[in-house]
């Protein structure tokens, strides 16, 4: 992953007229699940052969947090913040001593302030449709230490370092990238890295829109600290993580020398709290799968405890985001990691600016030599499996690093559809007489693991949906009704678009209303065409209404079944003329009982014809 971050440094640098390609931009529209070939022709104008890297990075565009809240923006003395708190823990000192100190000082918010965070994260999700498989987190890593060159900590550890945070990340496709290490000798801000935070951080920070940066010095009783996402504008040089330099992956801060102390500090920048926020209150720390855990002695601890037996689960006590020593320490939850993604798109969207290699575009050549005055086809695959619906953007690279030229080829993916979603319909078609109207029940049922939020737009005059907004757990299914008019239409076909856009795709059902009329023969009006009108009024109570069109002379059976699939009422059965019939339907049984409410089904054969449609009976 570091080559592709020193491929990044060095883009634009030449932009070749010797190498063309053709066409200069790829864009393919997929339906979920599928996958096409397209190619990209390299022409070499040079008298020598050329050899090209190829390597692709994905690209999302910033999403607008017109609902995320920002705390008191300030310059804090960090010692004002951090210090109310006793030293809770004890770790070892470049000395073999122990040394009193405090695990974590990021500070705490009001309950007022969680709720509002929390409600911020939820009118957010929509957002989360980005077309991102992975975030990548660009570290730029600050080293202090003194004149005796204490604190001067090795690349090596640093290293190491990521590779920690990349463990624990990466099951939530979150990963860690270093892009920068600098090193700086100060006496006062290595020694006393609280007290001089404002004073560093303003004059090293890079970018902390893209970047994650990391300070490593020595805190006086301290482990580290951050602050969360919500804390600073996203652009605020504040925004970082803080390290006690001899936490690291081979430091001496024993039993805190794993690495872990950064995995927990991070964990604050992306948005989580401690596992025992809120003791063993119902928000707890609004995470729903991290078990209550009680603010005691017990956090300190790897034993197997139970300090809020009113809520399942033992104590998270091997979570990252408790006080536990790091060899106890080895997960996060699943909601932690969609906690973390929310706080992303919600207060870090810039994180997702950041480059990745996509999933979904990509070439089975890394590199290829292509000769002097002559051309290559280049093979590259689109695959919308494991993706949602939604555009996806990427950039193709081809880089001759010898000639210092890149040639860069923008990639579009649109997949239709979406994902975790059963629909009873796709498309619609239904034939009506001029100034009728008819409805159409969509059943959706949500069958994700996560809940969907949906709403449907349309600008067709002739089509009203109702309950067309709201929210799917899990499981759930829903009606929405297709209410389709000829109110003063003409004989015609009339087509339209309904968007139905979730927070995991969107898609277009296409409705087309086919306007007839009655043709007169020998004195009858005969309908051109079979069909069953949608009863009325549905739901109903204490009866219902519908009509069913023949075309022609035919047996026809219409029976009303239960759930169950057991026939309760038949309401005709026998052989008809061609026209028009009119059957009502009471709510009762063959045997004249009443019938409980909810869902029948009304199925009518009429010939080769079979028609179903569901009537709601209200009690």
């Amino acid at each position: 992953m570091k080559r592709y971050i020193s491929v990044l440094l060095v883009i634009g640098v030449a932009f070749a007229n010797s190498i063309s390609v053709s066409p200069d931009t790829l864009s393919v529209s997929l339906p979920l699940g599928g996958s096409t070939n397209e190619n990209i022709t390299i022409t070499n104008h040079n008298d020598f052969d050329v050899t090209l890297d190829i390597s692709f990075f994905e690209y999302t565009t910033r999403s607008s947090n017109t609902n995320s809240i920002q705390a008191e923006i300030y310059e804090p003395v960090a010692s004002e913040l951090i210090r109310e708190d006793e030293p809770d823990i004890q770790h070892l000192n470049e000395d073999g001593d122990w040394v009193n100190a405090i695990r974590c000082a990021t500070p705490s918010d009001d309950e007022s302030v969680l709720q509002l965070v929390q409600s911020a994260i939820e009118n957010h999700r929509y957002d989360r449709q980005t077309s991102r498989n992975m975030v990548n987190v660009q570290v730029a890593w600050h080293v202090l230490y003194n004149s005796n060159n204490q604190g001067n900590i090795s690349q090596s550890m640093i290293d190491d370092q990521i590779e920690v945070l990349n463990d624990a990340y990466a099951p939530y496709d979150i990963f860690f990238t270093l892009v920068s290490v600098d090193y700086t000798m100060n006496n006062d801000w290595f020694g006393d890295m609280d007290q001089y935070e404002s004073a560093y951080k303003s004059q090293l920070n890079i970018d902390p829109v893209h970047h994650l940066n990391i300070y490593t010095g020595n805190m006086p009783g301290l482990l580290g600290w951050s602050y969360m996402p919500y804390s600073w504008p996203e652009s605020h040089y504040m925004h970082g993580v803080c390290l006690l330099y001899s936490s690291l992956p081979g430091g001496t801060a024993v039993p805190y020398n794993l690495g872990d102390t950064a995995t927990h500090e991070v964990g604050h920048y992306l948005g989580l709290l401690h596992t025992f926020e809120n003791g063993c209150s119902p928000n707890n720390d609004y995470v729903a799968d991290t078990p209550q855990e009680d603010d005691g002695n017990n956090i300190y601890s790897c034993n197997n405890t139970d300090t809020c037996p009113n809520d399942i689960g033992m104590d998270p006590v091997h979570n990252f985001m408790t006080y536990t020593d790091d060899v106890c320490l080895n997960q996060f939850s699943s909601g932690q990691g969609e906690r973390m993604n929310d706080m992303i798109v919600t207060y870090r969207p810039g994180l997702l600016e950041n480059p990745v290699s996509p999933n979904w575009v990509y070439s089975s050549s890394t590199s290829i030599m292509i000769s002097a005055n002559d051309s290559f086809d280049l093979e590259v695959t689109f695959d919308s499996e494991d993706q949602i619906g939604g555009q996806y953007s990427a950039m193709v690279y081809l880089e001759e690093l010898s000639m210092d030229t890149t040639v860069m080829v923008p990639a579009y993916m649109n997949v239709e559809g979406v994902s975790g979603l059963s629909l009873s319909f796709e498309s619609l078609v239904d034939t009506l007489y001029p100034n009728e109207f008819t409805n159409n029940f969509l059943e959706m049922t949500n069958t994700g693991t996560d809940q969907m939020t949906y709403e449907f737009t349309y600008d067709v005059d002739w089509v009203m949906v109702y309950g067309g907004d709201g929210i799917l757990d899990t499981g759930e299914s829903q009606f929405v009704t297709f209410n389709i008019n000829s109110l003063f239409m003409a004989p015609g076909t009339y087509e339209g678009e309904v968007t139905l856009n979730t927070n995991v795709g969107s898609m277009v059902f296409t409705v087309t209303m086919i306007v007839i009329e009655y043709v007169s023969t020998e004195g009858e009006t005969v309908p051109l065409i079979f069909s069953v009108s949608d009863n009325y009024p549905n739901p109903f109570n204490p009866s219902t209404r519908f009509s069913i069109s023949l075309p022609d002379p035919t047996d026809v059976k219409a029976t009303i079944f239960d759930l169950n699939g057991r026939a309760v009422r038949t309401l005709a059965n026998g052989s008809l003329a061609a026209g028009k019939y009119d059957l009502e339907w009471n709510g009762r049984n063959d045997q004249g009982s009443s019938l409980a409410g909810g869902v029948y089904i009304l199925q009518v054969l009429a010939g080769r014809f079979t028609h179903n449609q569901k009537m709601i009976l209200l009690k």
